[in-house]
């Protein structure tokens, strides 16, 4: 398995990187402030603001279902999609050296 993060500090806390390790879990390297290069970010998260923009949730549990449901509803093929435009910007970081980007 290879994991593609953000390097959010969550993510690259001592502790999760101990258990990715223990786990094998390889670690697919992230230029730093690229949030054009994160799926969540370029992909997802649009997504999730667009249903759920502006609605409030008394408790975190209702948020955690309405993101679930978001997420449910969108078709298997979008998620192909995503994945391939996901390594469409990774090859143009690498073509581009690493430097900021715009236009995909």
């Amino acid at each position: 398995m290879i994991f593609h993060h953000d390097n959010a500090l969550l993510y690259t806390s001592r502790k999760v990187q101990e258990l990715l390790e223990a786990k094998h879990v390889k670690l697919m390297p992230h230029p730093p402030y690229s949030p054009d290069l994160a799926p969540c970010d370029f992909w997802l998260f649009p997504k999730l603001k667009k249903k759920l923009g502006g609605r409030h949730f008394e408790r975190v549990e209702n948020l955690a279902c309405a993101v679930q449901a978001v997420v449910d509803e969108i078709p298997k093929e979008e998620y192909i999609e995503c994945f391939q435009s996901w390594q469409k910007r990774l090859k143009r970081c690498i073509e581009v050296n690493g430097n900021y980007f715009e236009g995909l």
